[in-house]
């Protein structure tokens, strides 16, 4: 009976879900106006309203929000064109970028219901995410559900061939036993929906998924 073992190279996956800790809103002022006096008036005034909602919920170390910040605001001219191909008087165009961070998401609902109620200011992307400790902790649990993963397999595969059992040889990042990386070591998925509903918006964040892979080599006897 042969008793040379037998290699098995496996590819281990680990994945789980948690809920967004922290979002980040992208919101735009951008008012349009004849003369750049008249676009950027109403760009300044959107921009203290937005301030002036804001600044109660400001609190760097308690939140609910615990970080913002303003562009300044930006301003560009254009001269379009009307259907005849002729051109128009210059548009003067007022922009500015704030981007606003939650440490409590449950006042995130209020918040955009209040925005969307001025008129010129457009709200932009949602950044659900983890703290960087939970995603440090989080992170090596999937790879200890990947490495299982892998022993998992390896186990299976050698029961597949009349072998009892199966020693650990090599883990690694994908990659590293000479085995190609098929998917990145981790990835964050986020998709936030708003919907306006009759008392305001409601805002659905999907979990933030984490995935971890590695490469192992297992001796089975």
């Amino acid at each position: 009976m042969d008793s040379n073992p037998v290699e098995i190279t496996v590819l281990g996956q680990g994945q789980a879900t948690f809920a967004p800790e922290r979002c980040t809103i992208s919101l735009t002022v951008r008012s349009d106006g004849r003369s750049a006096e008249s676009a950027t008036e109403p760009a300044h005034r959107l921009v203290r309203e937005l301030t002036e909602l804001i600044d109660p919920l400001y609190n760097s170390k308690s939140g609910p929000i615990d970080k913002w910040s303003l562009d300044q605001v930006r301003h560009s001219r254009n001269r379009p064109f009307n259907h005849d191909g002729e051109q128009l008087p210059y548009v003067y165009q007022a922009v500015a970028s704030i981007d606003v961070e939650f440490s409590q998401l449950d006042v995130i609902d209020a918040f955009v219901y209040a925005v969307s109620a001025l008129d010129g200011v457009d709200i932009g992307s949602f950044d659900w995410r983890l703290t960087e400790e939970s995603v440090q902790e989080n992170t090596r649990h999937v790879r200890k559900l990947a490495v299982q993963d892998a022993l998992d397999k390896a186990e299976v595969y050698a029961q597949s061939v009349g072998l009892l059992s199966v020693k650990a040889l090599a883990i690694a990042d994908p990659g590293l036993l000479g085995v190609t990386a098929v998917h990145q070591e981790y990835g964050m998925a986020t998709r936030a929906y708003a919907g306006r509903e009759a008392e305001g918006f409601e805002l659905k964040p999907q979990d933030i998924v984490l995935r971890a892979e590695v490469h192992a080599r297992f001796a089975a006897n």
